[in-house]
């Protein structure tokens, strides 16, 4: 029976992330996802890299989300050079949008509280808007500019992110669902997948949505799915070079030309479905947008399920169960997040100071117990 240093339970961006990280730290892991690796939330991702926050329950993310921002550049340029493979990152602005008659308080609201946050957001004319993105609605009547975002094809990325932790030496098991944890002295020494036992002096939940259905991490991670319906259109006459976003969806250009729209924040447990009514929701946003794409092809449509916590915020860290480590509940954030969770959990491993506060991320805060979190 093969022992590792790492066993990782979830292979999407989060799981894939962390496998490259510790295999590089010449660390033995394996992954090991309850289908192909890949194609949950991460597979259905934007690729929007925004540390900007839309409610204040998650102004706690932004420094979180800013350290992982600046990570990006050399993460992808090392994983682009693993594997020779593209991701489609790109370092843009992103543009918020206003219509009505109270978009000027809005968008006033919105700058000063990305302000008080330390985001740069300024505000630009309606006429300056409409100078840099012209397929946009000329009824925008304000406008803000979020200068330090990017973008990313999820897919890309995904794919290219498994392939470099691949190479690196990590092995990856696709159709083997972790059920159980192995426990022995109050100590995870490794994880069950049916009948077969794993073991490793490390175990990372990383298994997204599903790890509330986890009876033996659920108090830790109890998290839930969010399905997120989408859209991507092919519209030659529609070019935007910009994210651009409003108060009821948003457009993400693609660098082969497509245009995504999202997306739905929908109850609706694990059915991952495209429904008449997401999707009328999405183009009604994508045409207020821009309503040239009235006459566009929609080429795609589909949906994945977040996985979201009770207070919408990462759980990522130790818990009070030694050798047990989670990495997930990351909502709307994995993509953007996955180069600082995987860094964090690698660091903690380590014993090595973290680049960022983790205390309002800890697995603990969910359970009756706590932990001393370093700083």
């Amino acid at each position: 029976m093969q022992a590792f240093d790492v066993a990782i339970a979830g292979g999407g961006i989060i799981g894939s992330a962390l496998a490259w990280e510790l295999q590089r730290a010449e660390r033995n892991v394996v992954l090991l996802d309850r289908q192909q690796p890949g194609q949950e939330a991460s597979w259905a991702a934007a690729g929007i890299l925004s540390p900007s926050f839309e409610v204040p329950d998650s102004v706690p993310l932004v420094p979180l989300a800013r350290a992982s921002l600046q990570l990006y550049p050399e993460f992808v340029a090392a994983v682009e050079h693993a594997t020779g493979r593209a991701t489609g990152f790109r370092q843009a602005a992103s543009l918020q949008i206003f219509f009505g008659e109270g978009a000027q308080r809005e968008c006033g609201a919105l700058i000063t509280a990305h302000r008080g946050a330390g985001l740069p957001t300024r505000a630009i004319s309606a006429d300056e808007v409409r100078g840099m993105e012209p397929a946009l609605n000329p009824d925008v009547r304000a406008a803000a500019l979020l200068p330090d975002e990017a973008r990313i094809d999820p897919r890309l990325l995904s794919a290219a992110v498994l392939e470099a932790a691949r190479n690196a030496g990590a092995e990856v098991r696709a159709g083997v669902e972790v059920t159980d944890l192995m426990i022995e002295g109050g100590r995870c020494v490794g994880v069950l997948a049916g009948s077969e036992r794993i073991p490793a002096a490390h175990v990372v939940i990383a298994a997204g949505c599903f790890c509330g259905q986890m009876q033996a991490v659920a108090r830790y991670a109890p998290t839930r799915p969010v399905r997120g319906q989408m859209m991507a259109f092919r519209s030659p006459g529609v070019n935007l070079s910009h994210i651009v976003n409003s108060d009821r969806g948003y457009l993400v250009p693609r660098e082969d030309g497509r245009l995504l729209a999202g997306s739905t924040l929908e109850d609706a447990g694990f059915e991952k479905a495209v429904t008449p009514a997401g999707l009328q929701k999405i183009l009604a946003a994508a045409l207020e947008i821009a309503p040239g794409l009235a006459t566009a092809p929609i080429i795609e449509s589909w949906s994945g399920l977040r996985p979201d916590t009770p207070d919408h915020l990462p759980i990522i860290g130790p818990t009070d169960v030694e050798g047990l480590w989670i990495s997930t509940g990351h909502f709307r954030n994995g993509i953007l997040l996955a180069p600082i969770s995987a860094r964090v959990i690698r660091d903690w491993m380590d014993g090595n100071a973290l680049p960022v506060s983790m205390t309002e991320f800890s697995p603990m805060r969910f359970s009756e117990n706590t932990i001393k979190q370093p700083r």
